[in-house]
């Protein structure tokens, strides 16, 4: 007996009125099979009703934030599907389902009363009279062991590298370090300027040769290569030739406490030179280079970051994609139910993202773009621009507990919060290209917040390219190296004034003093001499006086320009610097420098003459 399709259709939805109407067939054997099998298929449908009303009652003791509130049965309900759950466990892990949930918005027109979320934030005491010296507070980041494996993975290269080792240690590394610093506040074209005879300065050439210097940045490591797995290694990790230091670094940076505005954003480290994660964008500064991703306080203080190397930039993998991925995985220092306030650009912020930050305990807010918004319809942009500059619609979440804002400005602002809504709102005067003054608009609190607290990153990348280490380089690490550094001088510079705020101190040191000090300390703080040819000199050796003084020599313009050279008479007796055989007790007035005039020559008259 054959079954239509509206008659199958009514059997699936359980309308059993049309089964007296089936034409009776002759053979009775098969009216009772198709009976029996009917009975089959209603006892299967029974089962699948009583499972599906115990997975409501299930789900009906889950709370709910507002009367219309959908629950997405996340992938681990999905279990016995079948193999579908089993392909999915595959691809990511339990603990990243369970931490995640999908919710269904529900946007509605209302009012958003902000309520008074209080961050009592208690900082470590500073120190009990005055802070810290500059170069205390920069080894809290640069610490001892930090610098002592430095030293022994450049000994352990050169070794595997020539046979030989360059015999460095702990404290020419800091001086190394040091020479560095002093380079990136005087700035030179080229680096080797710092030992010319011109532009010679002492802080650095005194203590290191130019040639030691050379060998050192020539050799500098800080891993084992031979550690190192191959490329095509599924563990294979692109920043493996600096992820001991940058590891130790960013737990030191741990350390400091938080403040109560926090921001997420992006930070390129300039380099044009070959790697796989050199990224390109046309909008920044610097539109070559390597992006990190740093958790930045209001003040600039750089809490913690994440490089992103492509593919395996974030191990855990979860449904908010990349960009949630790492902005859940910075908020691991962020305590949670403590009301800490992040913002976060377009890029990071999500409906998804929003709920599951609420659920954490982590007040959010951020602008959004069109494609992310959940279905959230504000007014059109006609409507808006009918308004007026200064307008906004907003949108409320029943479900989540999350506020939509759209603003009207130059140009339309998106943005998404989960604590503060537009009002109320204040004036900000900006300017009118129509009427050629500035005119006051109405601005949302959302976007106040905003805009008081985004750019606590960008603050820190500013202090950074004032006095950045900036001698080019071919190998990638060695510009993470050198951008570390000075984002740990940076910090303790932060943590400087913070202390000085917390003492009372009004007057503190500008960053170019700070870091300048901290150069000079680890040049010369408490260290002997590094002979030139990279050997420390005894301590207990007295440091040996030059045979000789060398003498600056003009340059040919001075030197031939006949003008005003004149011998003069000097007590101590000279070698001659044009001839090198005789000595002489005369100088050139304008030269400094002894020449001879004898009977069989005039070096005075030769020296000046092409």
């Amino acid at each position: 007996m054959a079954l239509n399709d509206d008659q199958i259709a009514n059997l699936l939805c359980g309308d059993l009125s049309d089964i007296g109407e089936f034409e009776e067939s002759d053979n009775d054997e098969e009216n009772i099979d198709f009976l029996d099998a009917f009975k089959e298929m209603d006892n299967f449908l029974h089962q699948n009703d009583l499972e599906l009303n115990n997975l409501e009652q299930i789900l009906g003791d889950i709370p709910f934030n507002g009367e219309n509130s959908t629950l997405i049965a996340n992938d681990q309900v999905n279990q016995d599907n079948g193999n579908f759950a089993d392909d999915l466990h595959e691809e990511v892990l339990d603990d990243d389902i369970d931490n995640y949930t999908q919710m269904v918005p529900n946007w509605i027109n209302g009012t958003w009363e902000n309520q008074n979320y209080c961050c009592d934030i208690q900082f470590i005491p500073p120190p009990a009279k005055l802070p810290f010296s500059p170069l205390e507070y920069f080894k809290k980041f640069i610490d001892s062991d930090m610098i002592k494996n430095i030293s022994y993975q450049t000994n352990l290269y050169s070794t595997q590298k020539s046979g030989f080792s360059i015999n460095t240690n702990e404290t020419e590394i800091e001086q190394f370090i040091g020479v560095h610093l002093i380079m990136s506040i005087i700035k030179l074209p080229s680096y080797k300027m710092f030992w010319n005879q011109y532009l010679r300065q002492p802080i650095v050439a005194d203590n290191m040769s130019r040639n030691r210097f050379d060998k050192l940045r020539s050799n500098i490591h800080f891993v084992d290569n031979t550690l190192c797995l191959p490329s095509n290694n599924p563990l294979h990790d692109k920043l493996f030739k600096v992820r001991p230091f940058i590891d130790s670094i960013k737990n030191n940076f741990k350390l400091i406490d938080l403040e109560e505005h926090l921001c997420v954003d992006e930070i390129i480290i300039p380099f044009k030179g070959r790697s796989t994660m050199k990224q390109y964008n046309k909008a920044k500064p610097h539109k070559w280079g390597i992006k990190v991703f740093a958790l930045a306080s209001k003040s600039g203080f750089v809490h913690d970051f994440e490089f992103y190397v492509g593919k395996g930039t974030i191990k855990s993998r979860s449904t908010l994609g990349l960009s949630g991925d790492i902005i859940i995985r910075l908020c691991d220092i962020i305590p949670r139910n403590k009301n800490y306030k992040l913002c976060f650009d377009n890029w990071f912020t999500s409906y998804q993202l929003m709920c599951n930050l609420k659920q954490f305990g982590i007040l959010a807010n951020g602008t959004v773009r069109i494609n992310r918004m959940s279905g959230c319809q504000f007014k059109s942009d006609k409507e808006l621009k009918k308004e007026g500059r200064g307008t906004y619609d907003s949108k409320i979440d029943t479900n989540s507990g999350i506020v939509g804002c759209k603003w009207f400005d130059n140009k339309f602002v998106h943005l998404f919060s989960n604590y503060i809504g537009p009002e109320p709102t204040d004036e900000v005067h900006r300017w009118s290209t129509t009427s050629k003054t500035r005119i006051p608009v109405h601005r949302p609190a959302v976007v106040k917040e905003y805009n008081s607290f985004m750019g606590g990153v960008d603050l820190h990348d500013m202090l950074v390219e004032i006095y950045r280490i900036d001698i080019r380089s071919k190998r990638f690490y060695l510009r993470i190296i050198f951008h570390l550094i000075d984002m740990a001088v940076v910090n303790s510079w932060i943590l400087y004034r913070r202390h000085c705020k917390q003492l009372g101190i009004k007057k503190f040191d500008p960053l170019v003093n700070f870091k300048s000090d901290i150069a000079h300390a680890l040049i010369l703080s408490g260290k002997n001499k590094v002979k030139k040819r990279g050997k420390p000199s005894s301590s207990n050796s007295t440091p040996q006086q030059k045979m000789y003084k060398t003498s600056t020599r003009p340059v040919n313009d001075i030197r031939f320009d006949c003008y005003e050279h004149w011998p003069e008479h000097i007590n101590n007796k000279q070698r001659c610097k044009h001839c090198i055989k005789a000595y002489s007790r005369t100088w050139c007035s304008k030269c400094k420098l002894a020449l001879c005039y004898t009977g069989p020559r005039n070096c005075f008259k030769d020296y000046h003459q092409k």
